[in-house]
């Protein structure tokens, strides 16, 4: 009995054929065009549009809602009874998030983490402060109120205090 090819060949052909598109079903393999390969293909889950408004029915502000429940938005919830948004989108002109916003206040709470660190990276550097004093100057050019906080003061209640205040 003469041999087919290479030892291996059979792999490498396999290969070839699976790269140009071809469907595998059981031992055989099908055009991707036809009825078999079509039954056996899943269709691309389609991406959900995304609502960009800047406000709380942003599609990104609710999914970030979802997902982020920590302890400062539990101490608001839990003291003043009011709804913190966090990493909240606030404008469509700049992918600009504020950390934590009260958005029906139009109340913003940035943690400024980066103060303490050495170098000249991320918030601290100049373009990094630059874009700081931009999205604070949108902030007021949108009517919100701004609170800048250490992270080692988001949890106390000199914070409660700060946002009591701006409540009045």
């Amino acid at each position: 009995m003469a041999k087919w090819g290479r030892p291996g060949q059979g792999k490498s052909i396999v290969k070839e054929i699976i790269d140009k598109g071809f469907i595998r079903i059981g031992d055989r393999f099908f055009h991707p065009s036809t009825a078999e390969a079509k039954s056996r293909l899943t269709p691309k889950k389609k991406r959900s549009k995304i609502n960009r408004t800047g406000d709380i029915n942003d599609t990104r502000n609710i999914r970030n809602k979802e997902n982020h429940q920590d302890a400062f938005i539990r101490l608001i919830k839990l003291e003043l009874d009011l709804e913190v948004w966090p990493e909240f989108y606030f404008c469509t002109e700049r992918q600009f998030r504020i950390d934590y916003a009260i958005p029906e206040l139009k109340i913003a709470i940035e943690q400024e983490g980066g103060i303490w660190m050495k170098g000249n990276s991320g918030h601290s550097s100049g373009s990094g402060i630059a874009r700081d004093m931009e999205k604070n100057n949108l902030l007021v050019e949108k009517g919100w109120r701004l609170i800048r906080r250490q992270p080692n003061e988001m949890l106390s209640i000199s914070t409660l205090c700060v946002i009591r205040k701006a409540l009045q």
